[in-house]
């Protein structure tokens, strides 16, 4: 009973809305979570949900923001990742939104790509970034983990190798 009147006192309201109405998109990353493994050499991929953005009517669609991490020196590989992403058959119902946010500095987003679909009740945000992680550059590491390093960059090297095989 509590329950069902805590659900109608506060999910009921556009933000409710909104977060239903875009839900798939999240569920659909989540099915799709391999494709940042087998499509892209990142070394980390963190999201989080964003704010709304100019762009939108009323408080926009659910947005889903992406950090796709590669240590300096690895192609992003963008393009594989989006049509992955975006496949007829075994993707996501989204295509490359045809704008970008005011906010931040267009030099700043370069490398990011937004994603969203035609109802535009789901927004996904690939940002692509770089970072030097010292830790891990073979030549500075401590002794005791110079193993580690050596085998994260020979699965780098392959994995990069690989994709450049392929093309």
């Amino acid at each position: 009973m509590e329950e069902l009147s805590f659900e109608q006192q506060w999910n009921t309201g556009e933000w409710t809305r909104q977060f239903r109405s875009g839900a798939w998109s999240a569920s659909g990353l989540l099915r799709r979570i391999g494709l940042f493994h087998t499509l892209t050499t990142a070394d980390a991929v963190t999201g989080y949900k964003g704010l709304g953005i100019n762009g939108y009517d009323g408080s926009g669609p659910l947005r889903w923001c992406l950090d796709i991490i590669h240590r300096s020196g690895v192609r992003y590989q963008k393009q594989e990742l989006v049509s992955a992403v975006t496949d007829a058959e075994f993707g996501l119902p989204v295509a490359r939104a045809g704008h970008l946010d005011a906010i931040y500095p267009p030099e700043t987003m370069e490398n990011w790509v937004r994603l969203d679909d035609e109802a535009r009740t789901g927004l996904i945000e690939l940002r692509f970034t770089t970072c030097n992680y010292e830790q891990l550059q073979v030549n500075s590491c401590d002794p005791k983990y110079q193993a580690i390093a050596e085998a994260v960059e020979r699965r780098v090297s392959t994995a990069t190798q690989r994709r450049h095989n392929s093309h």
